[in-house]
């Protein structure tokens, strides 16, 4: 944390553009700044922020009473302390964050990473990069933290105690959530990615406008030095167009792929044949953008190639489970149509027999896209239309929802996602593959509002075991 005084953070904020109005008397030294009055201590900085549930304002006082020595709000609600008043508490908060961890962000190459699919893969491959290119690289997203992009002050904390840390790469994935929220606001990224935008999170965003001017965000020059965006698709180039900051294009449809199999892809980048240990074509697109994106940080074209060559399988995401049985079994994080789309692709361009797949769609989340992924699981042979996290729902209700989509005549209904993925198991054959679609990484299920313990991995080898594979062999 930097020593800085009230007024020197008034200041700051001034500097970096946001209308500021400081109020009340006297000028402490900050020790901490955190928007949950729960966590404030003596000398820190409490932020009011405005929610769709709770007020921030209400609990000003209470965090007076917990030490606090500044406020920074929309309104002025106590005359105990000094209130910095802000137009917008969000981006308040974001600046006066990264001042008060020192700016962390301009001591890293800091990549951020956003678009519906792919981010958490993209990541891993960056900081896998980095580490085999020799530098201290680190990445932050879904597989490290409950958000996919911390709140502001606990964002630019951890990126001051990787810095500290001695870090010098970081690939952080930024959600739509983040960046309408402003979570980012006061961070320099060297270079923003764009994966692609498909249907999800308008139970947040509304509609598919917002959702993509919410991503937009992050390719502005306040934001992001340059951007780096695959152009294979219409929101791609929409997003391109937008941009104020430089674009490098990735046309990753036009990729020159050599040969696909179970767990493996050879494609062309920059005229090098790579070959990556990740099946899929959505794979060879997060790996086009990944490269991409090291050749920009200076990693040599060789070293990409090389890197790319050990890159590790990354949880949850298209991963093999295998007990030495004569068909595959694929759990993958897709939850979204077009990300179901693309797994059903991905298994049917590397099996010669059926393609099973189990899905479901969450509870509490845009019902909007739960006929959609119907829809999009049209491409396999046979479905079992299962929970996914039902939350307060009826299991049941999701599942219509969900069926509205499905023109199939081999659908079986399961509620139970245990007995779901049991018998999909159960009845693949010989050359067949198992899709366990939806999870992912994740290794709960919450039904109503208990949390419970569920990895579609451990159920899966569970089933495997039940009709006799136990070697613990990839089937891949």
């Amino acid at each position: 944390m930097a020593q800085i005084t009230i007024s020197e953070l008034a200041a700051r904020l001034v500097a970096a553009g946001v209308e500021t109005e400081l109020v009340g008397a006297g000028d402490a030294e900050l020790t901490g700044i955190t928007e949950d009055s729960r966590r404030v201590g003596p000398g820190a900085v409490f932020c009011a922020l405005r929610g769709t549930v709770g007020d921030g304002h209400d609990h000003i006082e209470g965090a007076v009473a917990a030490g606090a020595a500044l406020v920074i709000a929309e309104e002025r609600r106590t005359d105990a302390v000094p209130t910095i008043l802000v137009p917008d508490s969000r981006i308040g908060t974001a600046h006066a964050a990264a001042a008060m961890h020192g700016d962390p962000s301009t001591e890293l190459d800091l990549v951020g990473v956003t678009g519906t699919n792919g981010k958490t893969t993209i990541v891993t491959l960056l900081e896998h990069l980095g580490r085999h290119a020799g530098r201290n690289a680190r990445s932050l997203g879904t597989l490290t933290g409950t958000l996919t992009t911390a709140a502001a002050p606990a964002f630019q904390a951890t990126l001051r105690t990787l810095a500290d840390d001695g870090a010098d790469l970081v690939a952080a994935e930024v959600s739509s959530h983040a960046l309408d929220q402003h979570r980012v606001d006061g961070t320099t990224f060297r270079l923003g990615l764009f994966t692609n935008l498909t249907q999800d999170h308008l139970d947040y965003h509304v509609d598919m406008d917002s959702y993509f001017d919410a991503k937009a965000r992050l390719f502005t020059d306040g934001l992001c030095a340059t951007a780096i965006i695959d152009t294979s698709t219409d929101a791609g180039r929409r997003m391109a167009e937008r941009s104020t900051a430089p674009v490098i294009a990735v046309d990753a449809a036009a990729a020159d792929v050599l040969e696909i199999s179970s767990g493996s892809s050879t494609f062309r980048w920059r005229g090098h044949t790579v070959e990556l240990p990740l099946g899929g074509r959505f794979n060879i697109a997060n790996a086009l953008l990944a490269a991409e994106a090291a050749a920009q940080l200076g990693i040599p074209e060789a070293v990409v190639v090389s890197g790319l060559a050990t890159a590790p399988q990354v949880p949850g995401r298209f991963e093999w489970v295998g007990a030495g049985q004569p068909f595959g079994v694929v759990v993958d994080y897709s939850h979204t149509p077009a990300s179901v789309a693309a797994a059903v692709d991905a298994a049917r361009e590397i099996t010669d027999g059926r393609v099973l797949l189990v899905f479901g769609a969450a509870g509490d989340r845009d019902p909007g896209k739960r006929p959609l992924m119907g829809a999009a699981a049209g491409g396999a042979d046979v479905l079992y239309v299962t929970s996914d996290n039902p939350r307060t729902e009826d299991p049941d209700a999701i599942i219509n929802d969900v069926l509205q989509g499905i023109d199939h005549h081999h659908v079986h209904r399961e509620p139970d996602r245990r007995v779901a993925i049991h018998a999909a198991i159960a009845a693949a054959d010989s050359d067949d593959l198992v899709v366990i679609a939806g999870k992912g990484h994740e290794d709960y299920q919450i039904i109503g509002t208990t949390r419970h313990d569920f990895d579609d991995r451990v159920v899966a080898r569970e089933a495997l075991a039940a009709i006799g594979h136990t070697t613990g062999e990839d089937s891949a």
